[in-house]
């Protein structure tokens, strides 16, 4: 009982350092996320101007943007931001 418990800290332990390191921004990291980012919003962008050219008038609205542009962030969030937390360790969850 007592290794299965020190195991579990050790693991923790590591997670952090891990965590730590992944925050810690590179070009590369940044690079992506600015791709991710800049793809998710052209392809909002496309969907939205063919919702306008199809008769979505309320998607002419800059607030009705903002609202779909805010939400898309906030879904795709995990997507956008994972290479700056690595998933934990099998044992921990």
């Amino acid at each position: 009982m007592l290794s299965r418990v020190g195991k579990k800290k050790k693991l923790k332990k590591l997670y952090q350092r891990q965590l730590e390191e992944a925050r810690k921004p590179t070009l590369g990291k940044m690079l992506r996320l600015f791709l991710k980012t800049f793809l998710l919003f052209s392809a909002l962008l496309i969907l939205m101007s063919v919702g306008i050219a199809s008769g979505l008038a309320v998607l002419k609205s800059w607030w009705a943007q903002l609202i779909v542009y805010a939400g898309a962030y906030i879904l795709f969030q995990p997507w956008l931001m994972r290479e700056f937390r690595p998933p934990p360790p099998k044992e921990l969850k």
